[in-house]
């Protein structure tokens, strides 16, 4: 299968899924969503892949999100009663949850081999794979802080295990980039390599050793891994689509965007003062 911005090439028991739409930097478009998780069942389906490799053709791996796919959180419910458009949208949420919930489900690990940029909705995608290797100009960005948005599809859930708390805090309050050597020293990826071409060769290397072993027992290692985190993750997830659909507000967005338009610095306005209906205030 392949799209104008992705595609898949199986190699014995290892299957690559390559996203290709360098011009965008390899940003995730709408067949991305909508395809993913299909594609990620279907090879786990019939039994015969035993690795996932998810790479980027190019200079990165990915800039995340389109951003013409943000339309639809920042839409104005317009004639639509707002407690309805607000439950579509934690809907919505769980829908792409679902897309980087395929790699976690999936009876196979997945390999995520980075260059360059992976932002936003492509950390999501990292973290959720069970192992990240990257070249030495790899980094990495909680970038929805930057578009005025809370980061809301596995990124806050998955990264405090994967990283010290305060490290993660500390991406997502400012929207730092996380380079590929201090990633290393702190675990969040398995090794750096030197170029593009070692990168894909560590990939492999490492996908044809885990197609060695027994596929029933990397199974239910997996599951055993995943076992142990998953009410957490799933709950906090839950949470996000919660605060996101009932918080989430278009004018910090639109003020992110006209700002990097603008090129100046983002305006938003403060917090409301905390009102209680029975202050003596």
């Amino acid at each position: 299968m392949a799209t104008s911005s992705f595609r898949i090439e199986r190699r014995e028991t290892v299957a690559h899924f390559i996203l290709c739409d360098s011009a965008s930097r390899n940003a995730l478009k709408r067949d991305f969503w909508m395809q993913f998780p299909k594609i990620v069942r279907d090879l786990d389906r019939d039994g015969e892949i035993r690795a996932l490799i998810l790479r980027g053709d190019g200079n990165h791996f990915s800039s995340g999100i389109d951003v013409s796919l943000l339309s639809a959180f920042v839409a104005e419910p317009g004639d639509r009663e707002l407690g309805r458009s607000r439950a579509n949208l934690r809907l919505m949420l769980f829908k792409m949850h679902e897309v980087f919930d395929a790699l976690a489900k999936a009876r196979f690990p997945a390999i995520a081999a980075v260059q360059g940029a992976c932002l936003g909705g492509a950390l999501d995608l990292a973290t959720a794979c069970d192992i990240r290797l990257a070249t030495s100009d790899a980094y990495f960005s909680i970038q929805e802080i930057q578009m005025g948005m809370v980061a809301d599809l596995g990124s806050l859930q998955r990264l405090p295990r994967q990283l010290p708390q305060s490290v993660v805090r500390e991406l997502a309050y400012t929207g730092r980039r996380l380079d590929a050597n201090r990633a290393f020293k702190l675990g969040f990826v398995n090794d750096v390599l030197a170029s593009q071409s070692d990168l894909l060769k560590a990939a492999e290397t490492m996908s044809e050793e885990i197609s060695a072993r027994s596929p029933l027992a990397i199974w239910g290692t997996k599951e055993n891994f995943n076992r142990a985190e998953r009410r957490e993750i799933d709950e906090g997830l839950s949470y996000i689509a919660a605060w996101n659909a009932g918080m989430f507000m278009p004018e910090d967005v639109n003020e992110s965007l006209g700002a990097v338009a603008e090129k100046r610095k983002p305006r938003y306005r403060n917090l409301l003062p905390i009102q209680h209906v029975f202050s003596e205030e």
